[in-house]
């Protein structure tokens, strides 16, 4: 019923609006049924109320309409009302927020704002109810109706000020981000004293934890940084400074994981057996094998099989050396080399493949 750029407005079924109810109108209860003209489409609607239990024919309340069929209304829009039956005009009003949050503190304020016209103000206010997550350009056009560019324009002066913070396309009010740095901050602390054994918690952790969008998560976590509040290893983020706290029993279990895969060379055990003979417990065990992998002192090949780096690093030297006489060498070839199974040979041939020591050539592999 309304035409407009594709993905530019979206339909609604809640509108914050104002009433004005002729002197005619009997008093609406709250979620009284009428009828609802706006434009070309019509709609059945539910009224909420906000302050009053009932809505009087004297003075403009707010309230909040319900439709029944979505509607593409915007800010400004007017609107009529007719009794549900029998069907009289009952007074009509004018759209002020087409996109009510379900949960939103202080609405009778946020609309007495958006009433003022002021446009600076409104912008911030929009800004500011969406919290942590922010609120992208798009669903700023969407919701006022203003074009992007002026949008962007306005929206300038109150970066620059550092009242609200930019990150990618969404904008944020500056005291959030602020909140979500301190929340960030005590995820991290509240990890490290219930996880000792892991270095710290994953960014995408994180950002599923505070319910963010990846733009504003990097804009937070950069400030942190930079603020020394927290620090990242990798994907990982930690207290600056702390590291895995293992007790004795932990660390003696770390050194009998290494010896048993560094004393095997290629023909190693397999890892359940090595963890089932440790003191620790399986969920620990697990945690310090993790570790271990992290720092690549373990290298997994496959899914079974776990090589101590000093072994692998040993068997490129090997291969590598293969060169000068052969160019090629096949799966008996390297069972011979290197004295194991086609358990083993076939998975570590496999791994050289993927780091690009060897290429495979049908039955054979190129030693590149």
């Amino acid at each position: 019923m309304t035409l407009a750029p594709p993905d530019t407005f979206r339909s609604t079924l809640g509108l914050d609006v104002r009433l004005s109810l002729l002197p005619s109108a009997p008093a609406l209860k709250d979620r009284a049924r009428v009828h609802f003209h706006a434009h070309t489409m019509e709609s059945i609607a539910e009224v909420r109320r906000y302050a009053t239990k009932q809505l009087q024919s004297d003075g403009e309340p707010f309230a909040q309409l319900r439709l029944r069929k979505p509607a593409l209304l915007l800010p400004g829009d007017r609107f009529i009302l007719r009794q549900f039956s029998p069907l009289v005009t009952i007074g009509g009003g004018t759209v002020i927020d087409a996109m009510p949050l379900r949960k939103s503190d202080r609405r009778e304020a946020f609309l007495g704002l958006l009433m003022q016209g002021n446009e600076d103000a409104t912008l911030s206010a929009r800004v500011a109810r969406r919290g942590q997550e922010g609120i992208s350009l798009s669903q700023l056009v969407a919701e006022t109706g203003w074009p992007g560019a002026q949008l962007e324009g306005q929206l300038s002066q109150p970066i620059q000020r550092g009242d609200i913070v930019r990150a990618g396309e969404f904008f944020v009010h500056a005291p959030a981000i602020e909140d979500l740095g301190c929340s960030l901050v005590a995820i991290v602390d509240k990890f490290h004293q219930a996880n000792p054994l892991v270095v710290g918690v994953s960014k995408e952790e994180l950002r599923e934890a505070v319910h963010v969008s990846p733009e504003v998560l990097a804009i937070v976590l950069d400030r942190l940084l930079r603020e020394k509040k927290i620090a990242l290893t990798g994907e990982l983020a930690h207290v600056p400074g702390r590291g895995v706290v293992m007790k004795d029993e932990e660390a003696e279990s770390k050194k009998m994981i290494e010896r048993a895969f560094a004393s095997a060379g290629l023909k190693v055990p397999s890892l359940k057996e090595v963890l089932a003979g440790l003191t620790v417990d399986k969920a620990r065990a697990q945690k310090i094998v993790t570790l271990l992998l992290r720092d690549k002192i373990l290298i997994k090949i496959s899914e079974d099989l776990v090589f101590h780096q000093s072994a692998l690093a040993h068997l490129r030297h090997q291969v590598a050396a293969l060169k000068a006489g052969t160019p090629k060498i096949d799966v008996a070839r390297f069972k011979d080399l290197t004295g194991v199974s086609r358990k083993y040979a076939i998975p570590l041939l496999e791994y050289l493949d993927r780091e690009r020591v060897t290429r495979r050539v049908g039955d054979e592999r190129v030693i590149l």
